[in-house]
C-alpha cells in the first residue's frame, strides 16, 4: 500500500525543526511497539494477555485509564473487516465546553462513564495498525465537537504512563502525534458527511451513519517515507 499522501504533502510544507519533531514521534512509536512485543508479545497481547477475545468485550478489562492526561482507551472487536482484528477506542474527558474534564475528589475514575470519542484505531492479528476511523456519536456518546474542537482535545489526549501498560501509552500518544495530519482530515470528512443529513442532532443518533470516515493506512510506508523525507532535509 502506497504512503498517505495527506501525510506526505503535510511533511513537505513543515521546517526542518517539526519535521524532526515528526520523526522523534515516529521512532518512539516504532520503540514502544518493540518493548510492547517484547515483553507481550505484541502491542495486542498487552491487552489481550492470551485470553480468547470475546466480541465486544473490554481489553484490559477496567479500559487504561490516564488520570493526569485524561485519556482513556480500551481495545475490543465486534465485526469482520477485511484483515481488521479488532479496534482500539481512544477517548478524552472533556466537559460540554471542551474544557479537561477531571475525576471528584477521592475518586479514581470520572463520575460520568461517556467520555468524548477521538478516533478508532484498526489492528490486523499482529496488533499492527492498519486503519483509522471515526464513529457517530449513538456508537460511544459524550459530548459531541467539531472537528476544530476535537483536534484541539486530540492535542492533550496523551497518555502518560499507566502502570502495567506503560509501552502501549507511549506508543498511542506518539501514534497520535505521528498521524495527526490524517486525523485532521478523518475529523473534516466526518463532518462533512453529517453535514449531508440533515439537522446535527438527527443524524448523530441516525442509526443508519455507524462509521462516518475511515483511511486505510501502511504504518511502514509511512514510516518509511518519513525518513526519506527527513534525508532530504539533511536530518
Amino acid at each position: 500500500m502506497p504512503v498517505s499522501p495527506i501525510l506526505r504533502r503535510h511533511w513537505r510544507s513543515i521546517n526542518a525543526t517539526e519535521l524532526n519533531t515528526t520523526l522523534q514521534h515516529g521512532q518512539s512509536c516504532v520503540e514502544a511497539f518493540a518493548y510492547a512485543t517484547q515483553a507481550s508479545g505484541s502491542l495486542l497481547q498487552s491487552w489481550v494477555q492470551g485470553a480468547e477475545v470475546v466480541e465486544y468485550k473490554h481489553y484490559p478489562p477496567s479500559d487504561i485509564i490516564d488520570l493526569r492526561s485524561g485519556t482513556q482507551f480500551y481495545y475490543h472487536a465486534h465485526r469482520t473487516h477485511g484483515d481488521e482484528h479488532g479496534h482500539l477506542h481512544v477517548f478524552w474527558h472533556a466537559t460540554a465546553s471542551g474544557r479537561r474534564s477531571r475525576p471528584r475528589q477521592g475518586r479514581k475514575v470520572w463520575a460520568r462513564s461517556a467520555p468524548t470519542h477521538m478516533l478508532a484505531i484498526a489492528l490486523d492479528a499482529r496488533g499492527l495498525p492498519v486503519k483509522l476511523f471515526t464513529t457517530n456519536r449513538w456508537v460511544t456518546d459524550g459530548h459531541w465537537f467539531d472537528a476544530t474542537q476535537t483536534l484541539v482535545c486530540l492535542d492533550r489526549c496523551r497518555p502518560g504512563p499507566v502502570s502495567g501498560h506503560e509501552h502501549a501509552c507511549a506508543w498511542l500518544s506518539h501514534f497520535l502525534a505521528l498521524y495527526r495530519p490524517l486525523i485532521a482530515d478523518l475529523l473534516e470528512r466526518r463532518d462533512a458527511r453529517l453535514k449531508g443529513h440533515g439537522r446535527l442532532e438527527d443524524a448523530l443518533n441516525n442509526k443508519r451513519l455507524e462509521v462516518l470516515s475511515q483511511s486505510r493506512i501502511d504504518w511502514a510506508a509511512d514510516l518509511d517515507a518519513l525518513q526519506v523525507e527527513a534525508n532530504r532535509c539533511g536530518l
